[in-house]
């Protein structure tokens, strides 16, 4: 009915369908996304076009708005819509409550700090739109780029940034900047106007597949003018800081290579990794042998653990089934990771932050990419740190200790922590290349 209304031009009841539609799916839409008789449905063909067309007409409809208030109801409609979406396409991944459990379990949030910016890129077929979010307001860009050939940059910019051979070409530069001037230029001044320090990135499809730290104005990279988290959705976000002081840590790793598995090779850094770690944290830690996922449980549960760290080889695939990371003597699918660390009903606090120091998402798979939120929120964890793709481990070890050197300072966020790391990393000899520092995400709560 909305469809019909709109093409004979009569918006305003189009709009009345739209939001009739969307408020009867949302009750339903895991229902609706799983299908009569088991039967799937695939997210984006079935349920994103209605929250897309919604988005599309409320957007038209503020960038002509009379006043500024009616300008800024329409645009915390289209926040609310995206949320919305966010959330289903996110519950359709995984196919199970743990979305509404989160929201149970988010609790009483923070305001948004002064210096924080929440950026919701909205992918239209005939165009981006740019919403944005600060202390007081809402915000909208247009820019004209269709969603093609976005998609087609932000993929060609994956594949060159992350190969190996081209870290003395720097082939990916002429991506990085035009998506530089789509994503970050059109907001830059407003958002140094008003003193913005962090950007937290609600990623839209292909977007969740690339670093945003590693786009480029030409001069430098943006992880150089802003630090960068990235979440599914702030309605799934606990913003409350993180307690520096109850710090209880649980390292968990391999430096060698595991018999049962001789294609993943040896991470003898890993080693100086969880020495640093223990120097800043202390904590327990279980390497090689006794890297068993009953060995994991039962440490998180009896110590009452609130930040664990995998040292490991992982893999994070479209197919939940085909996600892992190798322990000693077994795969432990993403699914067991969850029931190991979260082990939500015997806890009074929530995982603080779950590391996974040697992860690699599918190339060019936005579904994929949802698996690292995935493992955060069916884990439990407020925070999640992770990699798109593997670096050398002596690498990763010197970032993750920096990473963890940070966190000590209560005054400096998660965000900004993970931005002092890399950059840090970045002024190493032979680590500039940003397939070194950018594949490392801040996920979920960032401060």
């Amino acid at each position: 009915m909305a469809r019909l209304l709109k093409a004979t031009g009569k918006e305003e009841a189009a709009l009345a369908a739209y939001h009739r539609a969307v408020d009867i799916l949302n009750p339903i839409r895991y229902e609706y996304s799983v299908g009569y008789q088991g039967r799937h449905h695939s997210f984006r063909d079935s349920v994103a076009p209605l929250f897309m067309e919604l988005e599309d007409l409320l957007l038209r409809r503020a960038a002509v708005a009379d006043t500024p208030d009616q300008t800024q109801q329409l645009l915390v409609q289209v926040k609310n819509i995206v949320e919305a979406e966010r959330v289903a396409e996110l519950q359709d991944y995984l196919r199970d409550d743990c979305v509404a459990t989160a929201r149970a379990w988010r609790g009483a949030s923070d305001p948004l700090p002064k210096d924080t910016a929440v950026l919701y890129p909205i992918i239209l077929t005939d165009r981006l739109e740019l919403l944005v979010e600060t202390a007081g307001s809402l915000k909208r860009y247009g820019v004209p780029v269709t969603a093609d050939k976005l998609t087609y940059d932000v993929r060609t910019f994956r594949e060159r940034i992350e190969r190996i051979q081209d870290r003395q070409s720097n082939t990916f530069l002429p991506t990085a900047q035009r998506l530089y001037q789509w994503l970050i230029a059109p907001l830059q001044q407003d958002l140094l106007a008003s003193g913005v320090k962090t950007i937290v990135v609600i990623p839209d499809g292909p977007l969740r597949t690339i670093p945003m730290a590693a786009l480029h104005d030409g001069q430098q990279f943006l992880v150089k003018r802003f630090a960068i988290a990235v979440t599914p959705s702030m309605d799934l976000t606990d913003t409350r800081a993180l307690n520096r002081s109850g710090i209880n840590l649980l390292t968990v790793g391999l430096t060698e290579a595991v018999p049962k598995f001789p294609e993943f090779a040896a991470l003898p850094n890993v080693a100086s990794e969880v020495e640093a770690l223990q120097k800043l944290h202390g904590g327990d830690t279980l390497l090689n042998k006794l890297f068993v996922g009953s060995s994991v449980a039962r440490e998180v549960k009896e110590k009452d653990v609130n930040v664990v760290h995998f040292a490991t080889h992982g893999q994070v695939e479209r197919d939940v089934s085909d996600s892992f990371l190798l322990a000693y003597n077994e795969k432990i699918s993403m699914d067991d990771l969850a029931h190991l660390v979260g082990l939500r009903q015997y806890r009074d606090t929530p995982l603080e932050l779950l590391t996974l120091s040697a992860c690699q998402t599918a190339v060019g798979d936005d579904r994929a990419a949802l698996g690292l939120a995935r493992v955060a929120i069916k884990a439990g964890a407020r925070s999640a740190l992770a990699s798109l793709w593997f670096i050398d481990d002596k690498a990763t070890s010197s970032l993750i200790a920096e990473f963890y050197r940070q966190l000590q300072d209560a005054t400096v966020s998660k965000a900004v922590s993970l931005q002092r790391a890399q950059l840090k990393l970045m002024s190493e000899p032979g680590h500039d290349h940003p397939s070194f520092w950018a594949p490392f995400l801040l996920i979920s709560n960032w401060m």
